[in-house]
């Protein structure tokens, strides 16, 4: 996963991406401002800013950023990413947890193995949280037998934001491999997520919808049409089988 993440990054250097450390120096933050198809790739082993701090930065910046990691150095990141209460956009930790995550639900095998044991609290947590978005894309619906449905699951009222980024997840099609493997018993009705703007001050229909995101199209095809419930069940669950074959990261 590491030499994957690595050989990526180096090969989408181009000159609009700049390699850099954080602080990111001034006169490189400049150039955004005159152009906005310039990226930033942070080397964490050189910056000052490590951690939490590392984060933190990124978020406030609200800017294309990217970090270069090392086998050395990914968990140290990832263990503050998964609690992290501020949303971020962060290619490299975002394709990292999903392969933690289709790992610890046993969807591929890997190298993620001690990580996932000493964090097996608050993966399942994520885990709970992206496989509920199941219930979510029911309720975007607006329609009284859907309704139902979410509503006979246990409801959730947490607005806690430490894994908020959940959401930042949703922008990459791997991530709705993990709907291919789902315990229904575990799933829950997040009243709080599914219905106020807490994402950035956005909702979260904001990041559901998406053009890599197969339940949302599925959603969308069928309420354009007459919307039929039979129909919509079986789009799903052929959907959810479909996923199951997707190759891993």
């Amino acid at each position: 996963m590491q030499v994957v993440i690595l050989l990526v990054m180096e090969a989408e250097v181009e000159d609009n991406m700049i390699e850099t450390i954080a602080p990111i120096p001034i006169e490189e933050l400049k150039k955004y401002f005159t152009d906005k198809s310039i990226s930033y790739v942070v080397d964490y082993d050189e910056s000052k800013l490590k951690g939490a701090k590392l984060l933190t930065y990124i978020s406030n910046l609200d800017m294309p950023i990217d970090v270069k990691m090392t086998s050395e150095n990914r968990y140290e990141l990832l263990e503050e990413y998964i609690k992290f209460p501020m949303i971020l956009n962060c290619h490299s930790l975002e394709v990292l947890l999903i392969d933690v995550l289709l790992e610890a639900k046993g969807l591929h095998s890997g190298l993620h193995s001690d990580f996932i044991s000493e964090h097996k609290e608050i993966l399942d947590k994520w885990i709970n949280k992206i496989e509920s978005l199941t219930l979510y894309n029911m309720h975007t619906i607006k329609d009284e037998k859907f309704n139902q449905y979410v509503e006979s699951y246990p409801k959730d009222d947490t607005d806690e934001l430490d894994g908020i980024n959940f959401v930042s997840l949703l922008k990459h099609k791997m991530t709705f491999r993990l709907f291919s493997k789902i315990d229904k018993t575990k799933l829950k009705n997040y009243t709080t997520y599914f219905t106020e703007n807490m994402f950035k001050g956005t909702n979260l229909f904001s990041y559901w919808a998406n053009k890599n995101n197969p339940m949302f199209l599925l959603t969308f095809s069928i309420s354009n049409e007459s919307l039929d419930h039979q129909k919509y069940f079986a789009a799903r669950n052929k959907t959810i089988q479909e996923l199951s074959n997707v190759s891993s990261i």
